[in-house]
């Protein structure tokens, strides 16, 4: 990565925290690409230069924070692995989907597992259905979750689970 790119992947995560810290005090809504700038200390063009919007921050965000979780999946090597991984990344980042969460903005999360599937990606009619479900799946048991404060850790929640399927 070369120093402008650098540079320009700072700005971002600047604009990000900025965001994020404002949420905690005021809606989404009310908070201005002025007060953002000030807050993240840069000029009001590297906000348009890298966003179209402040929904497009947190959009942006939320697709590193699911390639980031994708990485680590990738990395351990065993699909098995998947609910605990995926679990585990959201309890990782739990104050950032909870903000989502008291903000409304829990839609966002599902727009970008439906994207994580590869929806967009789909070539049929089935392959899209399949990968719808599996999008829905995937966020009925976060939304249940997050709508709770994320009481359980991932090891619980994946205790839970193995014991209501053996009881089935």
């Amino acid at each position: 990565m070369n120093k402008k790119q650098e540079n320009n992947l700072f700005v971002k995560e600047c604009i990000t925290e900025a965001l994020l810290q404002l949420m905690h005090e005021n809606p989404l809504s009310q908070i201005s690409v002025t007060e953002l700038v000030e807050r993240a200390g840069v000029a009001r063009v590297s906000f348009y230069r890298n966003f179209t919007s402040k929904e497009n921050v947190i959009e942006q965000h939320l697709v590193l924070l699911i390639k980031e979780w994708g990485r680590e999946f990738e990395k351990k090597g065993d699909p098995s692995l998947f609910a605990q991984t995926l679990l585990d990344h959201f309890y990782a980042h739990k104050c950032f989907y909870l903000l989502l969460y008291k903000q409304n903005l829990s839609q966002m999360i599902y727009e970008n597992i439906r994207g994580a599937c590869g929806l967009n990606e789909a070539k049929s009619n089935m392959e899209r259905y399949i990968k719808s479900m599996f999008a829905g799946t995937i966020f009925g048991w976060l939304d249940e979750w997050a709508r709770q404060g994320m009481p359980e850790t991932p090891e619980e929640i994946i205790l839970l689970t193995n014991k209501q399927s053996q009881e089935i």
